[in-house]
């Protein structure tokens, strides 16, 4: 079982002190949770979680970032070039913290990363816990409403146990001399989010006008040509949601292609990437996000994902 202390921070003035003590680490590791991801119009960040040591033990640290709470002080720590900063997959967790709070997170050692340089093919947090650290990660409250209100206790223990499991990957990391380092691209961390359409998306059209405008007029549709090389993980699971239509959410997708994929799903990856393969579930965020924005996939009123009716083309043309 984890060893570390817990703070849940909700107020000002333990934002600040908790600043202050990330900001004399050497290295601390850092996670998020999200609401709504795949919307950018309703999208926000959840909670903050960091991991460092603190002498012999390991403290975990929360925050709240729905509270009302004033997270400038983060961006010391954040920013500065004397503490690294640990995440797993930070291509999500580093973009979003840019996107929402313009703070641009650095240096990063990226353990996922790491994990796949080193040849690795199994490279999700849950599947490197339990190789290397002994720790079996239950993914089930990654699916739960983390807007909600108090917190539950499954959640808690979810969110802190996703930042001490990091931290501890890095230490064994450096121990084996794995090199994990990440930068936010300037093209990346300086665009806005792309756009996760719901409901009503087909066209700028059905917009009432009074809403349009430059900022968020609905981007043209990417034109596609017929032999577009949709990289392996994408084809999968627009694979997915197209012999699937309506079966998943984007959050039970994202944690389904994971570890424990069955069925047809689970034939689908593995035949589009191995069966020794597996998908962070970030990674797998990512990706339905930059489907839904090709307007491949589209999410549903009922918040379910189904291909489009290009999206359904396409498939026909992979099989």
């Amino acid at each position: 079982m984890p060893d570390y202390r817990l703070e849940i921070v909700n107020r000002q003035s333990a934002v600040a002190r908790t600043a202050e003590i990330l900001a004399a680490q050497r290295a601390i590791a850092l996670d998020i949770e999200t609401i709504e991801w795949w919307n950018r119009q309703r999208e926000k960040i959840a909670l903050l979680q960091f991991a460092f040591r603190a002498g012999e033990e390991v403290k975990v640290v929360i925050v709240d970032a729905l509270a009302d709470c004033e997270l400038a002080p983060l961006r010391q720590p954040l920013e500065s070039k004397d503490t690294t900063k640990i995440i797993h997959n930070a291509a999500f967790d580093a973009v979003k913290i840019f996107n929402h709070y313009r703070i641009r997170t650095t240096p990063i050692f990226d353990t996922m990363l790491a994990a796949r340089q080193s040849g690795e093919k199994k490279y999700s947090l849950q599947s490197q816990a339990a190789s290397h650290l002994n720790i079996f990660l239950n993914k089930a409250a990654q699916r739960s409403d983390w807007s909600r209100r108090p917190l539950d206790m499954k959640q808690i223990d979810y969110a802190a146990r996703d930042a001490f499991t990091t931290l501890l990957l890095y230490e064994h990391q450096t121990r084996r001399n794995l090199a994990g380092h990440y930068s936010l691209r300037e093209d990346r961390a300086g665009s806005p989010q792309p756009l996760l359409p719901l409901d009503e998306f087909e066209t700028a059209e059905s917009v009432p006008p009074a809403v349009q405008s430059p900022q968020n007029q609905t981007p043209p549709v990417p034109e596609l040509k017929p032999d577009i090389a949709l990289p392996a993980a994408a084809r999968a699971l627009l694979g997915i949601v197209s012999e699937l239509p309506g079966r998943y959410g984007p959050e039970q997708l994202s944690v389904a292609v994971g570890a424990d994929r069955v069925g047809l799903a689970g034939w689908i990856v593995d035949r589009f990437l191995g069966r020794e393969a597996d998908l962070d579930e970030e990674t797998a965020k990512l990706i339905i996000g930059d489907l839904c924005e090709r307007r491949l996939i589209r999410i549903t009123e009922f918040r379910r994902l189904e291909a489009t009716d290009r999206g359904d083309e396409l498939w026909r043309e992979i099989k």
